[in-house]
């Protein structure tokens, strides 16, 4: 008779089955949880604030979208290349949510171009933003007269 059989050499499948779902419980999370953190990607995108929101039914988290600079050509049409973006929750880089709002929404209502640092997981918790794109800092663009 041992842990996870009786008596007659059964097996227990009230032991049995929980130990399973915490060994896959396990696995699963400590996947997930690699996924979200792991840095795959980073970088610097410019342009023109489209939308800053406050969104979520569960969490609230801070989205975002912008107009890049250039155009994408598809056929006959033309248009302008959209990217989305969050501002991350977790402050996993020591960025301030709310100073990049404040950032985020004072160039969308003055029009001007920003510059934006961002990084990109792989996969992101529900409570750290919509996005895998995620938000550093935010510079103003200066345009310098010739």
């Amino acid at each position: 008779m041992g842990i996870f059989t009786n008596e007659y050499g059964e097996l227990k499948f009230g032991v049995v089955i929980p130990v399973i779902g915490v060994v896959i419980g396990t696995v699963v999370g400590g996947c997930c949880s690699m996924l979200n953190s792991y840095d795959y990607s980073s970088g610097s995108r410019a342009g023109m604030v489209n939308r800053v929101a406050r969104k979520g039914l569960i969490w609230k988290t801070h989205e975002g979208q912008m107009a890049l600079e250039g155009i994408v050509s598809g056929g006959e049409s033309m248009g302008a290349n959209v990217w989305e973006f969050s501002i991350d929750n977790q402050t996993r880089h020591g960025e301030n949510v709310f100073e990049l709002s404040k950032k985020l929404n004072d160039a969308l209502e003055s029009g001007q171009k920003v510059k934006v640092n961002y990084i990109s997981v792989i996969g992101g918790w529900p409570w750290r933003g919509s996005t895998n794109n995620y938000i550093k800092s935010v510079e103003p663009i200066v345009k310098v007269e010739k």
